[in-house]
């Protein structure tokens, strides 16, 4: 086969695969597929570097310091800039914590590992992805990683006995089943971490190579080359439209936009088809010729404009935002990435030295700003004072003690000891009280301890991030491999088990049912009609069981509903707004939290009042009757980020909590 030449319609999909993206991220409502871009992407990365390599590999002339030279010239220069660019724009926006994890995913970049890096980190669809700047580069990592790989097995495959097509197309076939089983699988029982493992989207660059290898197309007939076309344009447009965060991904849904590219290269081999001429409009090309540098800069674009606070999803901004990033695009195209291509004739060294030099900078520049905590003398000292909130959440007992219930195996009795990270109260004594539920509950342990403490009463904390305490394996809470139904069940054993005198239930209960799982409530879509109906009734009917349980051994309960919601990291958005004169963010009206909480809190209600369960209500403390509820006391933080109370925020829910416990432990 001969090296692949020239196909603009593979730039018209470029500019589709990269369009889809930049919509979906300004707002995944108006296009809720639109990650599947990224898809597109590995396979036309497939088709190419395949059809590179092998022609190479066929002609006795392929190399591997010629091949990352040319990988290198085409990727690192403008992936440096962006990263360069990023990296000023975050010393001079982020607060400490916040720069410092920026660093640490810069250093990921750096090494190719950025996938591996957020698998362990965070949920791609979760809000919360929305405020790491450099997410987007996990997909050019698996790039990167295929770059490495795959050369070197079709070298070993050919060194035998030459290059045998048909061992080749075995090979991308055996290596395409398994990983499109291992998608499938770790879908459903891993799918944060199979969202971004190179074994899990190797097929989708398969179906690329297998195109390239089999030279499939090149025989077809006129209709058949139009049916493909068409076939393929309208997988690719059922996929930004029927995917959705809400499936299991990538798994067999990601044969879809997949599949739809490869019906488009298809038929486009030898022919140029009506059905796909909008792929060759001179427009699509041009996007898709500077595709690559907008796809480097367009998520640090919108993250960073959510960071000081703008709507990326609001007319006036999204234009703002477009235009920025097509000027920057263009630019780096224009500027960077066509010149650096005119350096291959200036020999490897140079390529390998450029990488080399940008590679160890920006890593010396990560170890610098890790080893000082994120440089925390670039922040004015006010605004750094604002900051310790987030701070003190880190350095915490309550964050040490949900480390602790990771364990398998665990017991009260192991837990509770004076000395535990989980012990609240008075230390002497046994742990008489439980306060149970997810981070919430770790953030309002500080008021937990100062209202037991005030009655003379030990208590322990047991809390798991993103598992509300409820025993029911519909509601998954942040750990869709039931983690948290593990947890919740042992959990309940243990109580019924050691009868606590009483138990306090406290959990952002407004996730389960209203969505808006992130950082910032501004900018996250609810769930639809029907998926917010089923959650309410699987609330309620887990809230009634779990009543019905505890009220068996006759053990009291007190409920906690949610703290009112500011929807923005208050420490992080008072100091940027401080430091840059813009107004003072407000905390969110009464009103407004109470209509947020108003649906969660009526199946709660169900389960309390049938059950005598006494309640806590965060807005009587944080609200009072005024309009707004309070994000700041004294001038110190009542938040350490979007949703959890800082240790003074926690303390004012204390006097509630004394109200409520005292009749249940015999005090007056």
């Amino acid at each position: 086969m001969t090296s692949p030449a020239y196909r603009p319609d593979i730039d018209g999909l470029r500019a589709v695969a990269v369009l889809s993206v930049v919509v979906f991220h300004l707002d995944a409502n108006w296009l809720p597929g639109g990650f599947a871009g990224v898809d597109i992407f590995f396979v036309i990365s497939g088709y190419l570097i395949t059809g590179i390599v092998w022609s190479e590999l066929a002609a006795g002339r392929f190399t591997l310091k010629g091949f990352y030279q040319r990988r290198i010239l085409r990727i690192v220069p403008a992936y440096y800039l962006v990263l360069a660019a990023s990296f000023l724009v975050a010393a001079l926006v982020l607060m400490p914590m916040e720069f410092e994890a920026f660093s640490m995913s810069a250093r990921a970049s750096v090494l190719f590992a950025a996938n591996f890096w957020f698998a362990q980190r965070i949920d791609y669809f979760d809000q919360a992805s929305e405020q790491d700047h450099l997410l987007h580069l996990w997909s050019l990592a698996v790039e990167e990683q295929f770059y490495v790989v795959f050369p070197l097995l079709l070298m070993l495959l050919v060194r035998p006995a030459g290059a045998s097509t048909r061992k080749a197309l075995l090979l991308v076939l055996v290596l395409g089943a398994v990983s499109l089983a291992a998608s499938i699988a770790m879908a459903v029982f891993a799918p944060r971490a199979g969202f971004f493992m190179p074994h899990t989207r190797a097929f989708e660059l398969m179906i690329g190579a297998l195109l390239a290898l089999s030279g499939a197309g090149r025989a077809l007939s006129p209709i058949r080359r139009e049916l493909a076309g068409a076939l393929g344009l309208v997988l690719i447009a059922a996929s930004f439209v029927l995917l959705s965060d809400r499936l299991a991904y990538p798994g067999g849904w990601a044969l879809l936009p997949c599949l739809g590219a490869g019906l488009v290269i298809i038929s486009g081999t030898g022919g140029q088809p009506h059905a796909t001429s909008v792929l060759r409009w001179r427009v699509s090309i041009a996007v898709g010729l500077v595709s690559y540098s907008l796809y480097l800069w367009h998520w640090p674009v919108i993250a960073f404009a959510r960071t000081l606070g703008f709507d990326p999803a609001s007319p006036a901004t999204t234009a703002s935002l477009l235009l920025l990033m097509a000027a920057l695009s263009a630019a780096t195209w224009r500027f960077v990435e066509q010149p650096a291509r005119g350096w291959r004739s200036a020999g490897a060294a140079r390529a390998f030295g450029l990488f080399a030099g940008l590679s160890l900078a920006t890593l010396a520049v990560t170890a610098v700003v890790e080893a000082t905590d994120g440089l925390p003398q670039r922040i004015p000292p006010r605004v750094a004072g604002l900051m310790s909130a987030n701070e003190e959440w880190r350095a915490s007992d309550r964050l040490a003690c949900m480390s602790r219930w990771r364990d398998e195996g665990f017991s009260f009795a192991e837990r509770g000891v004076p000395e535990s990270p989980c012990r609240l109260g008075a230390h002497e004594g046994a742990a008489r009280v439980v306060l149970w539920g997810d981070s919430h509950a770790a953030a309002l342990a500080p008021g937990v301890d100062a209202a037991l403490a005030e009655l003379g009463i030990g208590g322990l904390l047991i809390a798991k991030a993103g598992c509300p305490p409820l025993v029911d394996p519909r509601i998954s809470g942040s750990e869709r491999d039931g983690t948290c139904q593990q947890f919740t069940e042992q959990v309940l054993d243990e109580i019924l088990a050691a009868r606590p005198d009483a138990v306090i239930l406290a959990a952002r209960w407004t996730l389960i049912a209203e969505g808006g799982t992130g950082v910032d409530l501004r900018f996250a879509p609810p769930p639809s009609a029907s998926v917010r109906r089923a959650r309410l009734m699987e609330l309620t009917q887990a809230s009634a069981a779990l009543a019905a349980r505890l009220a068996d051994t006759g053990i009291p309960v007190i409920l906690v509903h949610t703290v009112p919601e500011p929807g923005i990291n208050v420490p992080s958005a008072i100091a940027v707004s401080d430091r840059f004169g813009l107004a003072e963010p407000a905390g969110p009206g009464r009103q407004a939290a109470l209509t947020r909480q108003q649906a969660t809190r009526a199946a709660l209600d169900q389960a309390a009042t049938g059950h005598g369960w006494r309640v806590v209500d965060p807005l009587d403390a944080l609200c009072g009757a005024g309009a707004a509820c309070r994000i700041v006391a004294a001038g110190e933080p009542l938040y350490f980020d979007s949703n959890h109370l800082t240790v003074r925020g926690a303390e004012l829910l204390s006097p509630g909590l004394v109200e409520a416990l005292s009749p249940l432990l015999g005090r007056k």
